[in-house]
């Protein structure tokens, strides 16, 4: 806090009472805790965003997430409570922001994505990168070496089981760079701890979907946030399910419009 220091009617500048400053700074830091820090916020409002963000695509979602958006370079989890309930399409918005910088990678995705459904989105799907890994360890290890060397726009991985330390590295490979970060995870997961600042439940509801807000940067959020996901919309809701309806066959292989892995 800076000091203005005002002519005495004597001459001479006027000394403010160190007393009455110092009490003055403390109140004023007390109100203000990112004076002090800007990863220090108080618990009655959302903390200043630390890194870039992109816009949800949803206003209502944007005014309850610090900064306005999805946080990039950090760990977002996000548990459906089932698979094809439009978790993907919540997205939808934010990756047509970005998929024009860089790639956008799906890691150990349950089905397999449907190139339609992402041209319905205005997306190329030639800038998508579909990564399936044998094991999770290998979708885990794919994960942090994408986050390392900033190879993707986005980057969106479904894994179980993940150990709190595998999470915490997760969490530090991806502040390295500014990539959207999303790990899709088992609805039971959120009573556990985790590392990630951002975490969010999703639920079906008439028309699109209700979520909750777990875990944020900022005070707790009471309300669950509603989103619209229907046809009105440039995100269809049906053709967002068509990459969900089915499970890849034993001899499925990448379709040439994904990149091949190497």
């Amino acid at each position: 806090m800076n000091l203005i220091s005002f002519p005495s009617p004597h001459g001479g500048a006027h000394r403010p009472n160190p007393a009455v400053s110092s009490t003055n700074t403390g109140s004023s830091l007390l109100r203000h805790p990112e004076y002090i820090h800007p990863a220090l916020w108080r618990g009655s409002s959302l903390a200043q965003a630390q890194r870039p963000v992109v816009s949800t695509g949803y206003q209502q979602l944007n005014r309850e997430l610090p900064g306005g958006g999805w946080p990039l370079g950090t760990l977002i989890e996000i548990a459906p409570s089932q698979p094809g309930i439009g978790e993907v399409a919540l997205l939808g918005p934010a990756l047509s922001q970005l998929a024009t910088q860089q790639r956008i990678a799906f890691v150990h995705p349950p089905y397999v994505p449907c190139i339609q459904s992402w041209n319905n989105w205005h997306l190329n799907a030639r800038q998508l990168l579909w990564v399936q890994p044998e094991t999770a360890g290998d979708a885990l290890w794919a994960c942090e070496q994408i986050l390392r060397h900033h190879a993707c726009a986005a980057l969106l991985c479904w894994v179980s089981g993940v150990h709190p330390a595998g999470l915490r590295r997760l969490h530090l490979a991806a502040r390295q760079g500014e990539i959207l970060f999303v790990l899709w995870r088992p609805h039971e997961s959120l009573r556990q701890s985790s590392a990630a600042p951002l975490r969010l439940g999703l639920n079906p509801c008439e028309q699109g979907l209700k979520i909750s807000i777990i875990k944020r940067q900022g005070p707790t959020c009471e309300q669950p946030v509603f989103i619209a996901i229907s046809p009105d919309t440039p995100f269809s809701r049906n053709t967002a399910h068509a990459t969900l309806d089915r499970h890849p066959h034993d001899n499925a292989q990448p379709r040439h419009a994904f990149s091949p892995v190497v």
